[in-house]
This record gives C-alpha cells, sequence and structure tokens, in this order.
C-alpha cells in the first residue's frame, strides 16, 4: 500500500511543481543541471524496463525543466509500456503544445489512439505524421495496416502511390495500387500507374501485360492490343499476352492482325499457340484458307501431346472441304482424348447432320448426354436433330431439360416453341415464344411463328403490333410483309396498305410463288380481278401442289364467269385435300349454276 501513496503523493507535488514551473519559467543552470541527472537516470530505468521508477525519475526532471517535449514523450512512452495509453495522450498533448511540429511526438500520439482501438483518430494523426516525415516507414505501416483493418481499400492505393513518388517506381508497389484501383472500378487510375512504371522501364513483359489488361477494362481494343504486343515481343514465351491478342482479335475478327503479329513465332519451339491461332485465322477469313490452315497444323501431331485444338481445327479443314468422314474422326479425337469436351462432340454431330446421316447423328448426341447429361447446348442440338426427323414429342422432352439447365437459354426456348406447335400445342408455343421476345426483342424466329399464331387464334390487335414491331427490325423483309399482307387481306382490313406490304415483298422475291399469291388475293379482295388473275395463275405455274393457292384461282374464275375453269380448279384443289367441306360445297354449288 505504502508505494502507491507514495506515488499519489509524488504526482501531486510534480502537479504543483510543475504549476509553479509555469509561473516562473526561468530555471537557473542548477536547475538544467538536475532535470539532466533526472533524466539520464529515468533512461537507464527505462532501458531495464523499470517503467514505475523510470517515470519517477522522468516526473523529477519535469520538476526543473517544464518545458522540454522530450520529457513528456518519455513519460508518454513509459506508460504506454504500462499500457496505460490514455495518461500518455494527455502528456503527448503537452508536449505537442510546446512543439507542435515534432513528427515523433505526433507519432506517438497515433500509437496511443491505435492501442485505444481509435482508428479514425490513428488514421489522421498519422496521415498528419506522413506529412512532416514522408520517410517515415513505421508511420506508413502502421496506416497502411488500419486502411486494410477498416477496409479502405483506395486509402491504401493512394499511400502506395506516395512510396511510388518519394522512392521511385517499384513493381510490387505498382501492382497492389493498381489491383486495388481495378478492383474498385477506378480504371483510370491503375493505366496511370502501370503506363507511368513502363515508361520509366520499357523492358518489363509483365507490365506491358498488365497494362493491356488495364486498356480492355476500358473497353480500349486497340491499346490493348498495342501493350500486349509489346509484351509479346518481350516475352513471347510466355503465352498470356498471346492468348489475350488471340481473344480481341478473334472477337473483333481482326484475322489479317492476328495473323501479322503471330507469323513471327510460328517456327520457334514454343510455337503452338501461334500455330494454332494462325490456323483459325486462316479458317475464319471471309476467304477461307484452308491449306494453309493445315500446313500450320500437321506438325502439331508430331507433339509428344497434342493439344486437343489442333484436332478441333484440322476437323473444322476436312468440315470446309465436305471431307465428312475425315473431319468426324478429327473430333473422335477430342472424344477420346477427353469423353467430357464438349467441343468433340458438338461438332462431330454438326459434321454428322450435313451429310444428312440424321440417325446417326441422333444416336451420337444420345451417348454425349451420357457424359454430359445437363448440357444445355447438347440437349438443344439433339432436340434440334429429333425435329428434323419428325420426331417432335421426343424433340419437346429434350428442350425442356435443357430449359431445366436455364430457362433464359433463348436458342433452346425458339426450338421449343417450334415442336409445340408442331405438335399443335399452339397457346404453350405462343407463351413460348412471347416469352423468347421478352428476353431478345429481335429474334426473327421468334416473330416468323407468333405472327401465324396470333393469325391462327384470331388475336389481330396483337398480331397487327408483332409485324408492326418486326418490321422495324427488318424493315424489307419479304416474309414479314408478306405475312403481315395476307393477314390484313384475309380479314379485309386495310386492303390498300396490304397491297403496298404485298407489292414490296413481291418486288424483293418475284419467283415466290406464296407472295404472288398474296398479291393475287389481295386484288381479288378489292374486286380487281383481271390482275388478280395474273399473279394467282403465276403463282400456280410456280407451285401446283398448293391446294390454297388453286381454290384461289378458281375463285378468281368464278368472278371472272369463267365456271368451267373454276370448277376444274376446285376439283384440283380437293384433291389435293380431300377432307375439305367447303371446296365440297363450292363444286356442288357451282354444278347446279351450270
Amino acid at each position: 500500500m505504502y508505494p502507491y501513496i507514495f506515488l499519489l503523493f509524488s504526482f501531486l507535488f510534480v502537479s504543483c511543481a510543475t504549476q509553479q514551473l509555469y509561473q516562473n519559467p526561468e530555471p537557473d543552470r542548477s536547475q538544467e543541471l538536475r532535470a539532466r541527472d533526472h533524466f539520464t537516470n529515468g533512461m537507464f530505468y527505462e532501458m531495464e524496463n523499470k517503467h514505475e521508477n523510470a517515470l519517477i525519475e522522468f516526473y523529477q526532471a519535469l520538476l526543473y525543466d517544464s518545458t522540454s517535449p522530450t520529457i513528456y514523450n518519455r513519460i508518454a512512452e513509459n506508460h504506454m509500456a504500462l499500457g496505460r495509453f490514455e495518461s500518455a495522450l494527455r502528456y503527448l498533448q503537452k508536449s505537442r503544445r510546446i512543439e507542435p511540429g515534432e513528427p515523433e511526438t505526433i507519432r506517438l500520439i497515433a500509437d496511443c489512439h491505435y492501442k485505444l482501438k481509435d482508428d479514425d483518430q490513428a488514421i489522421s494523426t498519422l496521415k498528419k505524421v506522413l506529412e512532416l516525415d514522408p520517410y517515415d516507414e513505421n508511420a506508413r505501416s502502421l496506416l497502411l495496416l488500419l486502411y486494410r483493418k477498416n477496409n479502405n481499400y483506395i486509402g491504401m492505393a493512394e499511400q502506395y502511390e506516395q512510396m511510388i513518388n518519394i522512392y521511385g517506381e517499384d513493381e510490387d508497389w505498382v501492382r497492389k495500387a493498381a489491383a486495388i484501383y481495378l478492383k474498385n472500378g477506378q480504371i483510370e487510375e491503375a493505366l496511370a500507374l502501370f503506363e507511368l512504371y513502363v515508361q520509366k522501364d520499357t523492358t518489363n513483359a509483365s507490365m506491358w501485360y498488365s497494362l493491356g489488361m488495364a486498356h480492355e477494362m476500358k473497353e480500349d481494343s486497340e491499346s490493348a492490343l498495342k501493350a500486349y504486343k509489346k509484351a509479346l515481343e518481350l516475352a513471347p514465351k510466355i503465352a498470356e499476352a498471346a492468348e489475350r491478342i488471340y481473344t480481341i482479335c478473334r472477337k473483333d475478327q481482326r484475322w489479317d492482325e492476328l495473323i501479322q503479329m503471330f507469323s513471327p513465332y510460328t517456327d520457334t519451339s514454343y510455337s503452338v499457340i501461334y500455330r494454332l491461332g494462325m490456323a483459325d485465322a486462316y479458317l475464319s477469313k471471309e476467304e477461307k484458307e484452308l491449306d494453309i490452315s493445315e500446313q500450320l497444323l500437321l506438325p502439331l501431331l508430331q507433339e509428344k501431346e497434342v493439344p486437343w485444338q489442333t484436332f478441333d481445327l484440322l476437323g473444322r479443314v476436312e468440315w470446309g472441304r465436305k471431307n465428312y468422314d475425315k473431319a468426324a474422326a478429327y473430333f473422335q479425337e477430342i472424344i477420346d482424348l477427353d469423353p467430357k469436351n464438349r467441343i468433340g462432340w458438338i461438332f462431330k454431330g454438326f459434321v454428322l447432320s450435313d451429310a444428312d446421316s440424321l440417325n446417326k447423328a441422333a444416336k451420337h448426341y444420345q451417348r454425349a448426354l451420357k457424359y454430359l447429361p445437363a448440357d444445355q447446348f447438347l440437349l438443344n442440338f439433339y432436340g434440334i436433330i429429333l425435329q428434323r426427323l419428325d420426331r417432335d414429342q421426343e424433340a419437346v422432352v429434350e428442350f425442356e431439360k435443357a430449359l431445366q439447365v436455364d430457362s433464359s437459354y433463348v436458342s433452346a426456348l425458339v426450338s421449343y416453341g417450334i415442336s409445340l406447335n408442331r405438335i399443335d400445342r399452339k397457346k404453350e408455343a405462343l407463351g413460348v415464344m412471347e416469352r423468347v421476345l421478352l428476353l431478345e426483342p429481335d429474334n426473327y424466329s421468334a416473330f416468323s411463328l407468333l405472327g401465324m399464331l396470333y393469325d391462327e387464334m384470331k388475336i389481330y390487335d396483337k398480331c397487327d403490333s408483332l409485324y408492326e414491331k418486326a418490321l422495324k427490325f427488318y424493315p424489307d423483309n419479304p416474309l414479314f410483309l408478306n405475312n403481315y399482307a395476307y393477314s390484313l387481306c384475309e380479314r379485309g382490313e386495310r386492303l390498300d396498305d396490304a397491297l403496298a406490304l404485298a407489292k414490296k415483298a413481291v418486288k424483293a422475291e418475284p419467283e415466290n410463288s406464296a407472295y404472288q399469291d398474296t398479291i393475287g388475293w389481295i386484288y381479288y379482295m378489292m374486286g380487281r380481278y383481271n390482275l388478280a388473275l395474273v399473279h394467282i395463275k403465276r403463282s400456280v405455274d410456280q407451285r401446283d401442289d398448293s391446294s390454297v393457292v388453286i381454290e384461289h384461282l378458281g375463285d378468281v374464275y368464278q368472278k371472272l364467269g369463267d365456271l368451267q375453269q373454276a370448277r376444274s380448279h376446285w376439283q384440283r384443289a380437293l384433291e389435293l385435300d380431300t377432307e375439305n367441306e367447303r371446296l365440297k360445297q363450292k363444286i356442288e354449288n357451282i354444278r347446279h349454276e351450270m
């Protein structure tokens, strides 16, 4: 108990003495010497970690020199060593009043705030320390720690930038700061750092690559390609830059640029990616160069481990030549290497389909789905083959499976809707196609089928609205022009508009028998029977197996008074559509007229 009473007495004595010294700030030489002796003793105790003893000596020193920030700081540091951070703060604030710009005092204040978990104050104080002394590594390390703790990544990035400005371009700091900026969407700031670095060190391939990635994030393909090209020139063995160049050029179909950039490296020991990229470019150009592509690929077959892309591209070469057996064999190589590589399955199926081996293609996709049962593309392609085989009930099942994987898969939805319509589930087909247009507002197939369904179901307001929308996307499309015109004509509505639409369709495809029939039928509905005869007769001459068109021609002859021709054409139409009661009635009625 006595030591604590003594310390309390000493503290009170020091406080009183301090007040007296503030009133009489002119110590004599002996006071300075006494202050120095007590300060020295305190330092010895502090070195021995005897902090209570050290504090007594520093308090004594303070009695003889109350204007020394150093003494206040030593008292504060010993309180900090004893975990008394609030006490330490009080002495540090006194020290700071005496000498406001002393970095050490401010740093100790920051340490106290940090220990007291007052992060905001600690951060604010550390920033002041670094303003006074930018080279204080301890202060900067603590500031970075606090920024990380509080998820202030932008603050961290700013500190890395300051370090770069002070110490010079350090690759690690540049990357750390840039990574933070990129994660936060501040692409311009990251770009500035990368560009600054490559200006200083033009030989760093990795940094050129990073600059390219930042340009890509900014959607600046031109600048990205330039940066990647520089990285490639500096380190052609490193594949990353080549892969990004390939990705950009493939996306933008810049095949000539890709060939130009890759051609210097095709005869090197690390040529694989360059040969593959160039082979793809020659295959994908508007004027395909199959032979050159093949010449680039064949040496890769001698590799110890042949990349599967080699078989893919060689398969496409043979597919382009219509050598279906060879193409299928190459795609089978991919399957043999890895039965879960969907590319081999998909493209072999395409080849079998193009070779009109639809049953083989169906069995092929069926096998593929044993390895990849949830692959929506395989399910969709299998369904399409089943459609082509007129196995629509089975196709619907596969499309439904594909849509279970991804209910917004537009291609599967379109195929599903077509099959539903073909098995006479028209209301469901209509709902599916309406959904397609919500997901893809310009979907051609959805416009085509929906228009017919609305017309069949007599939902005419939606039918007209749909065709108006379709013609905004496809203003000169003859199918939409014709179908819209025919729908209006059948209703006997807006015949002038219908005629204008039909004329555009016929002008686009004058040899299309359906379009000739439409314009002829519009003339019929307008009472212009001679013009109707010209167009509908032309339609029958182009295609003589349509019961509807032949019936129309009979109707025209009836209006022109040629009952013999009318009856003859209706009889032909009935032979093609033997269950048509309307035709039977027309023939019966005309028999009485004749």
